[in-house]
């Protein structure tokens, strides 16, 4: 009758089988150190489980496996580290539009949070980006006073867009 494999002995054959130590803990879902421990033999490990599901499959399996296209039951989830994006203010971004339009006529669009609508700047004739680049803040404030007889101007925290368009 065989002889069960230890763990070491199925890390060992993995290994020889060509897969990394890197590659094996992601198909565990533990550290590469963790892989390193048990190929030396050491006794407290916690990926018994893990290898003798890793050594049962085929070699398409294990090429699965540990390109991440499936997974070991056994395997711990893998952790997703959380990517957070800046967040940028629609008069920032707009800022950033403008500046790559260079000289061409432009209209400014405004769109508000609570009504919904768009209110159009600049639409007669346009207005040149290099006169309101750096500024928008100022020119947007104003032409809205003029345009729309608003006497306090924009409440900047209910603008959810600003686009910018050419003429």
């Amino acid at each position: 009758m065989a002889r069960r494999l230890t763990t070491q002995q199925r890390i060992k054959r993995a290994r020889a089988e060509g897969f990394s130590r890197k590659q094996l803990a992601s198909a565990f879902g533990v550290s590469v150190s963790t892989i390193g421990r048990a190929e030396r033999g050491a006794k407290r490990t916690t990926i018994e489980a893990q290898a003798a599901q890793f050594y049962k499959l085929g070699k398409r399996a294990k090429q699965s496996v540990v390109s991440g296209r499936a997974s070991l039951p056994s395997a711990k989830p893998r952790r997703v580290k959380e990517v957070f994006s800046p967040v940028v203010s629609p008069l920032v971004r707009a800022e950033g539009q403008l500046s790559q339009m260079g000289d061409s006529k432009v209209v400014v669009h405004i769109t508000s949070k609570t009504t919904g609508q768009s209110r159009t700047l600049f639409a007669r004739g346009g207005i040149d980006a290099d006169d309101i680049a750096g500024d928008l803040r100022r020119a947007v404030e104003s032409q809205t006073e003029r345009q729309y007889h608003a006497g306090g101007g924009v409440d900047w925290d209910d603008v959810t867009d600003i686009t910018i368009e050419e003429y």
